[in-house]
């Protein structure tokens, strides 16, 4: 496949903010640095939208990559993720970003369980030397029967397109979407979560392994969170660990209320999470931009075992959607009531 090389992240200040914005727990982000990335008519996709993401650091090439689903303007399907592929851009800075091409292709034959689609990157995560991806397996014309695969570099990330495990590592009863990978410090296992319907409604679930390239070594996905009654349906948005606790975020459909944002949090990545503090189980409105599309999916970027900054889907010029990022000021904590979670 053809490598193209092309900048489309910016670095601007907002001249009308004269102070930074203050989030609600659990950060604080630097609203006068403003981290962008969009496909424009003349990017090597032509002009397109970017949806579900994941940011991950890679200390060996010390770069950012960023996986995303990428949605053309003329696709039948926009703005949804119906017969797209997942995209890789890099960055030393998290302000120009560089364009590679596409990272995960969909299946090649009508057999392939990933023949109408890859899609739904919600988190990534380095270990020995690649990263690893997980990825929504579209199987069907109607796009259902829907299971989690997982895709991973070579040692140079950039070699593209990379190779995917041959069958799905978790393919529950129902639909399995919003994939997300979590890497814990001094633990050779992934944890993997995703959002899956079947018994139960709309539920997260969590499973692991230590030999993630053979599917057979993950077992069962198991539900990791509760759903209260005033809840829908939940989907994944992220997964991180900072400050020694794992984090999930969460779009939650309410029953009465629109969609709101759940930060969930957990001393283990395999026990019951639940909510940052007591009093509020959702982000504040301050803690994200003010214009979000489609529930607004979240990309925290890890370094360090430190949240650094934070990328939201936002809506761009016409029909075209992309990604809008903020640094997170150094002195922000993820914060929580620390006798509630443990």
């Amino acid at each position: 496949m053809r490598l193209f090389y092309f900048v489309i992240g910016t670095v601007s200040l907002l001249l009308c903010a004269n102070q930074p914005a203050i989030a609600g727990d659990p950060w604080r982000y630097d609203a006068t640095r403003n981290f962008k990335v969009e496909l424009l008519s003349n990017a090597p996709t032509g002009e397109a939208s970017i949806r579900e993401h994941a940011v991950v650091w890679h200390p060996v090439k010390q770069k950012y990559y960023l996986l995303a689903d990428v949605v053309p303007l003329n696709s039948r399907h926009h703005p949804n993720t119906y017969e797209t592929e997942i995209h890789l851009w890099s960055s030393p800075n998290l302000a120009s970003w560089q364009y590679h091409g596409i990272a995960i292709e969909k299946g090649n034959s009508d057999k392939a369980y990933d023949s109408y689609g890859v899609a739904s990157p919600a988190g990534a995560a380095f270990l020995q030397g690649k990263i690893y991806v997980p990825f929504s397996a579209r199987r069907t014309r109607k796009f259902t029967q829907r299971g989690i695969g997982l895709a991973w570099s070579g040692k140079d990330p950039e070699q593209i397109p990379w190779t995917k495990s041959k069958n799905p590592i978790s393919d529950l009863v129902g639909e399995d979407d919003d994939p997300a990978l979590l890497k814990m410090p001094g633990d050779d296992r992934l944890h993997l979560y995703h959002r899956r319907t079947g018994p139960g409604g709309y539920r997260i679930v969590h499973t692991f392994s230590d030999t993630p390239e053979v599917p057979e070594s993950w077992p069962a996905a198991k539900p990791i969170t509760s759903r209260p009654d005033s809840v829908r349906a939940q989907e994944l948005t992220a997964v991180f660990h900072a400050n020694g606790k794992c984090h999930l975020l969460i779009i939650e459909h309410l029953k009465k209320g629109g969609v709101k944002i759940a930060h969930l949090v957990s001393e283990k990545p395999d026990t019951l999470f639940v909510s940052v503090k007591r009093e509020s189980r959702y982000l504040s409105t301050e803690s994200q931009p003010s214009k979000l599309a489609y529930s607004g999916h979240i990309s925290p970027v890890v370094q360090d075992a430190k949240l650094i900054a934070l990328f939201w889907t936002v809506p761009q010029k016409n029909k075209r959607y992309g990604l809008l990022g903020h640094p997170v000021f150094p002195q922000s904590s993820l914060m929580f009531d620390s006798d509630y979670t443990k």
